[in-house]
């Protein structure tokens, strides 16, 4: 009987802690399966916070592209016009001539009709769209940005306070930032009365293929 009974406490605890065994187990499966975040935004923000710690100030951003000049409504219209529809983005797109460029201009909900706060330029992808063609070979900023240029010519033209984001060899995002309580020396923030100004420069090979630059949505 003694026997017995040493037997079925054996197995029990053997028992058990299988079962414990299998929990955790289980539970590192799952911690594990859980994704980290996502490593561009982390990227970007650890560079960003960066940037902010070394008290660097952009003071000299860029406001306009052909003609076009940030949350100027009048301005936006005379180069675009009155009658284009936005899309599901609330974004207004356009060719350069001969469909080698693509603009996308942002409106913010609530903003008046061309009031644009957010310029974006890359190389066209869809040559066989239907934006309508603006009359320039190339679109270029009111500090002469434009596609084509080297890293070296962005940072003469708008100075070295930016953050690098992802940077490898073949590849980099020179980002700039303005954000309250700074402010740049034409006070951008204070006279379009928007928290935070931004411009992103993406280069391959030493190329601009895309940037874009203006105000967050508040």
């Amino acid at each position: 009987m003694k026997n017995t009974l040493i037997i079925i406490l054996t197995l029990t605890l053997l028992n058990n802690c299988n079962k414990i065994q299998k929990q955790t187990q289980g539970e590192h499966e799952r911690t594990e399966l859980v994704p980290e975040p996502d490593k561009a935004e982390r990227l970007k923000f650890e560079a960003i916070e960066k940037l902010k710690k070394s008290n660097c100030i952009f003071d000299e951003p860029d406001v306009s592209l052909s003609g076009i000049i940030l949350r100027n409504s009048e301005s936006a219209t005379k180069i675009i016009g009155s009658e284009n529809d936005m899309d599901t983005l609330d974004h207004y797109r356009f060719y350069s001539k001969l469909k080698g460029e693509i603009l996308t201009l942002t409106q913010h909900p609530g903003d008046s009709k061309n009031q644009i706060s957010i310029i974006k330029v890359q190389k066209s992808d869809k040559p066989n769209g239907e934006f309508k063609e603006l009359n320039f070979d190339t679109f270029a900023t009111g500090k002469g940005i434009k596609l084509g240029l080297t890293k070296k010519q962005i940072i003469e033209k708008l100075g070295d306070c930016y953050a690098p984001i992802d940077s490898t060899k073949n590849y980099i995002e020179l980002y700039y930032v303005i954000e309250q309580p700074q402010d740049s020396k034409s006070k951008i923030l204070e006279k379009n009365n928007m928290p935070k100004y931004f411009a992103s420069y993406k280069l391959w090979n030493d190329r601009l293929e895309k940037f874009e630059f203006g105000f967050e949505y508040p």
